[in-house]
């Protein structure tokens, strides 16, 4: 959502200055201007209880970066997989000639779809209907090829029963690397932890407000000081929870190269 309302690489850079700015001016002026506060004048917090939604708003920043880095390093596995599995397609010596052709232009429209549509405009994050009949037609076309074969036996102008079975193996191979690929990309857009980490970053403003309700000043400072370490936090997180956008974002260059060769 942050990329299709600032559509540039550095967009969470704002968008999360943004909550940082709200989640401290919230907290700051809400123990501050709200009377039903007022008593922690006469009867103040106790400052240990502030670690405790600092404490989980760190955990759970923890584990969402921990999450971001091994989605990317997963991605690029698939992308090296899905890599493969097209190279291993366009090699397999299938025949014959008519029929190496119109395999070799499946995979073509497999690559386009996918570099065109589910990288340049989807981002990955759901699958292109063309991409997928482009699989289709590949599936259904190497059975084809292998069903003619078989009935007329074995020829020099015929796929072998080996070049069949490397190609359905690459096939899956591809298949599973594309399913991998949509599935990391699709996590990158779930919001659910990200609401949590607003409301625990909420809470610890609040608490840092209420532990300082005696000195507004003091608290103003800390507030200050709190905001720009969760802005910092969320927006490392930000930049990298989708490995297919951000300044740091895989792109299909190893597959645009093979897609030139066909």
């Amino acid at each position: 959502m942050l990329y299709e309302i600032l559509p540039f690489p550095y967009a969470p850079l704002i968008a999360t200055l943004l909550w940082s700015v709200v989640i401290g001016l919230v907290g700051h002026f809400a123990i501050f201007r709200l009377r039903f506060f007022d008593s922690l004048l006469k009867a103040p917090v106790s400052a240990p209880f502030m670690a405790l939604p600092a404490v989980l708003f760190a955990f759970l920043l923890a584990f969402m970066a921990s999450a971001a880095w091994q989605n990317i390093s997963l991605a690029r596995t698939s992308l090296v997989n899905e890599h493969t599995a097209l190279a291993r397609l366009a090699a397999v010596p299938i025949g014959p000639a008519a029929a190496k052709q119109q395999m070799q232009a499946g995979l073509k429209r497999y690559l386009t779809a996918a570099i065109d549509d589910e990288w340049a405009k989807r981002y990955n994050e759901s699958p292109s209907p063309e991409a997928g009949a482009a699989l289709d037609g590949l599936n259904t076309g190497i059975w084809a090829i292998a069903s003619q074969c078989r009935g007329q036996g074995a020829g020099s102008d015929c796929a072998s029963d080996l070049a069949v079975s490397t190609y359905i193996k690459a096939l899956d191979d591809l298949r599973s690397a594309r399913e991998q690929r949509l599935s990391l990309g699709y996590q990158g857009t779930l919001r659910l932890k990200w609401v949590l980490g607003f409301v625990l970053a909420m809470a610890a403003a609040l608490s840092i407000a209420a532990i300082h309700r005696a000195n507004e000043r003091t608290a103003a400072i800390c507030q200050v000081l709190f905001s720009v370490s969760i802005w910092m936090t969320f927006a490392m997180v930000a930049l990298h929870i989708q490995p297919y956008r951000g300044p740091d974002a895989l792109t299909p260059g190893v597959m645009q190269e093979i897609r030139a060769k066909l």
